[in-house]
């Protein structure tokens, strides 16, 4: 059984310095539609293990940015921030791109300041570890 948590899915619209201020029905758009896009990547997660060790690594977290294109597509992932450890590294980076392409963003974005682009923090606990409360 893949065990994964994704810490407080809440996609954090980065570098965008919109020209006015939202209205309620955009707010509630963009919150519809992080929340398809967090459901997508939480659809793709699991906790990675080296075969070559016995034990699970202990937990780790990572932040994945990357821009979602007008049709859902995503472009230029990157970590932002690290966890130190490459499994979990590069398995934040590969749900995040198994999960495209997204739901295409709302229509008001792409309008305002173009593309969206996204961070995504991905935290791994080992499995049988106690899982955060919030």
């Amino acid at each position: 059984m893949r065990r994964f948590v994704l810490l407080a899915c809440l996609l954090a619209l980065s570098a965008c310095a919109t020209k006015r201020p939202w209205t309620a029905e955009q707010r509630a758009q963009f919150a519809s539609w992080t929340s398809e896009v967090s459901q997508k990547i939480r659809s793709k997660s699991y906790y990675p293990r080296d075969p070559a060790v016995a034990s699970p690594v202990a937990a780790g977290s990572v932040t994945v940015r990357f821009t979602v294109s007008e049709s859902g597509a995503i472009y230029t992932p990157q970590i932002t921030r690290t966890s130190h450890e490459p499994l979990f590294d590069t398995a934040a980076l590969t749900i995040v791109l198994s999960a495209a392409p997204f739901p295409p963003p709302p229509r008001f974005l792409i309008e305002q300041d173009g593309p969206p682009s996204l961070s995504v923090p991905i935290n791994f606990v080992p499995p049988g570890a106690p899982r955060p409360h919030h």
